[in-house]
């Protein structure tokens, strides 16, 4: 699995964006109100039953089929948001604080360019 430190693939980093959100709310609050963690479940579910139509390879990267490998799965794509968010808390407590005084769009796509400049592998 991804976990030894390949390069993710395409259904982990969707699930990494996925729960996102979830892993910043924890963070902030301890808990999840408002952000919706069975969304990663249900793309992985969904990827499956279209995976051959769509030309993505949801086991790519030495995963498992079923629902323990899902678990775990999630789970790794859990702490991959966390750890993401944990190395960049200063580039978003920054935009926070900007989208909080009246920021543009544009403005904001700046400031998290300047402040992850050098930081971007190829996508």
């Amino acid at each position: 699995p991804q976990a030894g430190g390949g390069q993710p693939r395409l259904a982990d980093r969707v699930l990494v964006w996925l729960l996102s959100p979830v892993a910043a709310e924890v963070a902030a609050y301890g808990d999840v109100t408002i952000s919706r963690p069975a969304l990663a479940a249900q793309f992985l579910q969904a990827a499956r039953r279209r995976e051959a139509s769509a030309g993505v390879d949801v086991q790519e990267g030495g995963w498992g089929e079923g629902e323990e490998a899902d678990e775990v799965r999630l789970r790794w794509a859990f702490g991959e948001a966390k750890r993401l968010l944990a190395a960049n808390a200063a580039a978003q407590q920054a935009l926070q604080d900007q989208m909080a005084a009246g920021a543009s769009v544009g403005g904001s796509v700046l400031l998290l360019e300047e402040r992850l400049k050098g930081r971007w592998g190829s996508v």
